[in-house]
């Protein structure tokens, strides 16, 4: 069994959460990040230093990609956030945990497969950047996204990046991780599954989410965590727009 981690978004009370509900489980042989592991939030070194020492992957996310690319199409709360969390890992001492850091972020894959596993960020069409939504299978959507995206992938799909978790079937349903009880079967068919969002969920429930994924079958883990100490060290920070710190409290 594998646990897959995302969106932390430099929430360390909510990371230090999910790493200790891993360990509590048991049984998980290594943990793999689908990206985004600063943005939004106030500890982006801590975080990238912490995922880095207990995972044996981090994806490129949006953010990280915005880090040394630029923040281009983000909105200005978020862009000001990169902003400021160049700055901070500008400022790392001594200069060669700096380096590393920097090092780190530069050479995060895009993409990494196990078998006929793909992991990525945001989709197999765009890994870094494309959102896969709900919208994408109402009426009136371009049927033809869907069609590609489940194209690019030979069995199961992971991805992070619209912090909603569920599953996306083959035949254009969406099914949300809270109406999944006990788990879901990947064993026949083939699947697109968001793990949600470790330190920025956005589907009404502000509990950090991750997922163990076991041979045949995915399971959603929703970690309760101190809201108000991350409410916190958000607001701490004023480069960082208040919203980033409201919606922990109501997982928007």
């Amino acid at each position: 069994m594998i646990a897959l981690i995302s969106d932390i978004h430099g929430n360390l009370p909510a990371l230090e959460a999910v790493l200790a509900d891993i360990a509590a489980v048991g049984g998980v042989d290594g943990i793999y990040c689908l990206g985004d592991v600063v943005g939004y939030g106030p500890q982006p070194v801590e975080c990238l230093e912490l995922v880095a020492s207990r995972a044996r992957l981090i994806l490129m996310g949006n953010h990280e990609h915005a880090v040394i690319y630029g923040a281009y199409g983000f909105n200005q709360g978020a862009k000001r956030a990169i902003e400021w969390t160049r700055g901070v890992l500008e400022a790392v001492e001594p200069p060669a945990r700096r380096q590393q850091l920097f090092h780190l972020i530069e050479n995060l894959p895009v993409r990494h497969e196990i078998g006929d596993v793909l992991m990525v960020h945001g989709s197999p069409r765009d890994p870094v950047m494309e959102y896969v939504l709900e919208s994408d299978l109402w009426d009136g959507a371009d049927p033809s996204k869907m069609d590609q995206i489940f194209q690019g992938f030979p069995r199961l799909c992971f991805v992070g990046h619209t912090h909603r978790p569920g599953v996306f079937t083959e035949d254009r349903c969406f099914l949300p991780s809270a109406e999944l009880g006990d788990g879901f079967s990947l064993a026949d068919g083939r699947y697109l599954v968001n793990v949600g969002s470790v330190g920025q969920p956005r589907d009404r429930d502000p509990r950090a989410c991750y997922a163990l994924v076991s041979t045949d079958a995915v399971y959603f883990r929703r970690v309760p965590y101190d809201f108000a100490e991350a409410v916190g060290r958000f607001r701490a920070i004023p480069e960082l727009d208040r919203r980033f710190s409201d919606r922990l409290l109501r997982g928007e």
